[in-house]
């Protein structure tokens, strides 16, 4: 049994999964396996999988037919052997003792979760982003309760107009290559990846679930792990559905928020993150749809949702986030379409000039 598991879920990743893979068998922490999952790729990332697993014993492959990358992790979950299990992403890299910091930690504090600072690296230079402002530190069950977990439903009272200031990893930091899961909490407890295709929120939900169940979490202020944005991102690949995947989170939030005994917070959190998410989804869509007819249908559709509309009316404008997303939040709360679509149009015009 080794004591990590490496699940790397790979589509069409022909060109970036040799680095990936080179960066995992590199660990300075030798005791573990590495699980390709090739998830019905269409290039020649099959054969490089089987290829990969020929030269290391240590490589393990799976070929699946396609059913996304939480289908992918799931299927990876099934398999996986180690005491603690990771998950890296085919087109990033771990840095050489990301997983023996994370498992040694995680051993010393008895933990169920170790979490540590990435680097996001970009075409024009790399940043460090924290999952957790401040220094390194474990995190009781008490603390991951009234510190953590409210957290995935929104923010309280107060906080929505710098909101960045309070966005732990619960929210849009939660991510699952930045973790080591003890196996048995994963186990134990049946948590596995959504099976809906959601799109940026699978990673949240499935951190949730993982949070909920954790009696202690660890943190590592220290980058470990190389998140790589290539120029094929999910906002260069419009997703019409993603609007709808957005209304099922939040069900899905209330609804756990719910077997949680938590509804108080969710009632008071999830507008207030409705509110955050409102100008991005806007954006999202007057950016991307592929004619103006369809990007003033979808923001229509937006502004017409009880969620959106229920949240815009409940959260006092006095607390909303200032500058654009205020501006924008106000036309959303009077329902006008063009305006936040021309507007929108406009910023991304500016975007494009300027660089």
């Amino acid at each position: 049994m080794p004591a990590v598991s490496i699940i790397v879920p790979v589509y069409n990743a022909e060109k970036t999964l040799p680095r990936c893979v080179e960066s995992l068998l590199g660990q300075t922490l030798r005791d573990l396996e590495v699980i390709l999952v090739d998830d019905g790729s269409t290039d020649a990332s099959p054969s490089l999988c089987d290829a990969l697993a020929a030269k290391d014993p240590r490589v393990r492959v799976l070929h699946t037919v396609g059913g996304g990358p939480a289908a992918a992790r799931n299927a990876g979950l099934e398999a996986a052997a180690g005491r603690y299990i990771g998950f890296v992403d085919a087109d990033d890299r771990a840095e050489p003792g990301m997983f023996a910091g994370l498992h040694g930690r995680a051993l010393e504090t008895e933990a169920d979760l170790a979490v540590c600072d990435y680097f996001a690296d970009r075409p024009g230079g790399t940043e460090i982003r924290k999952p957790f402002a401040g220094e390194s530190r474990v995190f009781e069950e008490a603390d991951i309760r009234t510190r953590i977990l409210p957290y995935f439903f929104g923010y309280a009272p107060g906080e929505l107009a710098d909101f960045a200031r309070h966005c732990p990893f619960a929210d849009t930091r939660s991510y699952v290559w930045c973790c080591l899961y003890r196996a048995a909490l994963l186990q134990t407890n049946g948590i596995r990846f959504p099976d809906e295709k959601l799109y940026y929120t699978e990673d949240n939900l499935f951190n949730l679930l993982a949070v909920a169940r954790a009696a202690r979490i660890v943190y590592l202020a220290q980058p470990l792990y190389h998140y790589v944005e290539q120029a094929e991102t999910f906002t260069g690949r419009f997703q019409p559905a993603y609007f709808d995947c957005r209304l099922r989170k939040y069900e899905y939030l209330s609804a756990f928020a719910s077997q949680e005994k938590m509804e108080v917070q969710a009632a008071v959190r999830l507008p207030r993150k409705i509110c955050t998410e409102t100008p991005t989804l806007l954006n999202y869509y007057a950016a991307n749809a592929p004619s103006f007819s369809k990007k003033y249908q979808s923001v229509r559709k937006i502004l017409q949702s009880p969620a959106i509309t229920g949240a815009l009316e409940e959260v006092p404008s006095s607390e909303w986030p200032a500058g654009r997303f205020a501006v924008t939040l106000a036309l959303a709360r009077r329902k006008r379409a063009l305006p936040i679509v021309l507007a929108c149009l406009a910023q991304k015009a500016l975007r494009t000039w300027k660089k």
